[in-house]
């Protein structure tokens, strides 16, 4: 990694001699949590924005045509701490992608705001049921953490937020954040002294310092177990639950990964075992963590019937409190761990994953080397991975929504069951 003058970070992949793949990923320090709530939405929508031409191709249609007639894919997508912009292609055209892909980022042309404005409140309604509430549990959940937050707004905003954003507040969002000291551009491919010197006569002339200072952490003073129904017409509930945990750049990071593993990465997991393949109870589940910079989430997601609610939420516990009390047999662990390994040794294939895991520990000064997350998950144990449940998977740690139909009295009966956990299977 290296350092520009204007304090844009620069990262260099190299691929195997003769790989003509080719990616560039630059990612903006900037997301969602960092908005104002009266313009919630506008990271996004900026996004968006950045698409309708540049100073060089100053319509959607001419840089369009203009990325395309490249090959690859070129794209962009919005995060609560990011905003991320890459192409990948061949190294065929690598002098005219990135000279293309700067004058993209550096010179907007910003126009178009009312068509990319529909454009999105179109995304927008997508994401909303017939009743205007939003299906996504991920927000649902975030209301009830992080409350009063701009981490409890939708990234994509709301209907009243998107309607308030003008120009001038997209060109000072712009002007504020999309700065090279906010930045950080990877590529994977093609030769390193040919890559400095592109990133340089292309990037060099960037300037703009970020004028705004970082929010702080996001911590959370939830306290459960809370769950709480939303109404989604549909057959099935979308049932999350989350229990909260310590965010981005933990020491547990890798703890919390072979533990959801543990609960559902393959047919061999334990829940997907028991809950699906043994019971039947659903027809898939899954765990996944979110970290962010102060906390985060891991979650176990999956549709239910409402009939099945409390035997699924039964075995659920019950799999969580084996965690919890025993430790997890060597043989177990290792097929786990073999699996985050092999996810790592993959990621070395793949330009566009290394791109972003490369860019993503930049911004979030996190480790960078795949080699050294390839050890903690070597050197990781069973007891601490029991402990590390121990401390997650408790009551006062859990949020449960369900999305779904209005049956009787599912609100009182959703936390009456949650409320009845208690760990060590006691409940």
């Amino acid at each position: 990694m290296w350092t520009m003058e204007n304090g844009l970070r620069c990262l260099y992949i190299p691929l195997p001699e003769g790989d003509p793949r080719f990616q560039i990923t630059l990612l903006i320090g900037t997301g969602s949590r960092h908005e104002p709530k009266q313009y919630a939405g506008i990271s996004h929508l900026l996004e968006h924005m950045m698409f309708r031409g540049s100073a060089l191709y100053p319509s959607f249609s001419d840089l369009s045509v203009a990325f395309e007639s490249l090959g690859g894919e070129w794209n962009a997508a919005t995060g609560h701490e990011y905003t991320e912009f890459y192409f990948n292609g061949t190294t065929g055209k690598i002098d005219e992608t990135i000279s293309l892909f700067a004058d993209f980022i550096i010179r907007p042309a910003l126009h178009d705001l009312e068509t990319e404005r529909r454009i999105v409140q179109r995304e927008l309604e997508g994401e909303l049921n017939e009743h205007d509430i939003s299906t996504d549990p991920d927000y649902h959940i975030a209301t009830k953490v992080w409350p009063g937050t701009p981490m409890a707004m939708p990234i994509i905003g709301t209907p009243e937020t998107l309607a308030a954003i003008g120009e001038a507040q997209l060109r000072d969002w712009y002007q504020t954040n999309y700065t090279p000291d906010n930045a950080v551009v990877c590529v994977v491919g093609g030769s390193e002294i040919q890559i400095r010197d592109l990133l340089s006569s292309n990037f060099g002339p960037w300037r703009g310092q970020q004028t705004k200072t970082s929010p702080t952490k996001i911590s959370s003073t939830f306290t459960g177990p809370h769950a709480f129904w939303v109404d989604n017409s549909d057959n099935e509930f979308q049932v999350q639950m989350s229990f909260v945990c310590e965010g981005t750049g933990s020491e547990k990071t890798v703890a919390y990964e072979i533990i959801t593993r543990i609960l559902a990465d393959g047919f061999s997991s334990r829940l997907t075992r028991r809950v699906r393949e043994e019971l039947g109870l659903v027809y898939d589940i899954s765990a996944d963590l979110h970290q962010y910079d102060g906390s985060g989430l891991i979650n176990i997601t999956a549709s239910v019937l409402g009939e099945n609610l409390k035997p699924f939420f039964k075995e659920v516990f019950s799999v969580l409190d084996s965690l919890t009390n025993e430790v997890v047999p060597e043989s177990e662990l290792n097929r786990h761990k073999h699996r985050a390994l092999t996810d790592l040794d993959i990621t070395t294939s793949e330009p566009t994953a290394l791109a972003w895991r490369g860019s993503w520990a930049i911004i979030s000064n996190t480790e960078a080397q795949l080699s050294r997350w390839a050890e903690r998950f070597e050197i990781i144990d069973s007891v601490t991975v029991m402990n590390t449940a121990k401390n997650i998977f408790r009551p006062e740690r859990l949020c449960v929504t369900a999305l779904g139909p209005n049956e009787d009295s599912i609100g009182s009966e959703l936390a009456k069951i949650v409320s009845k956990w208690r760990p060590n299977g006691k409940s």
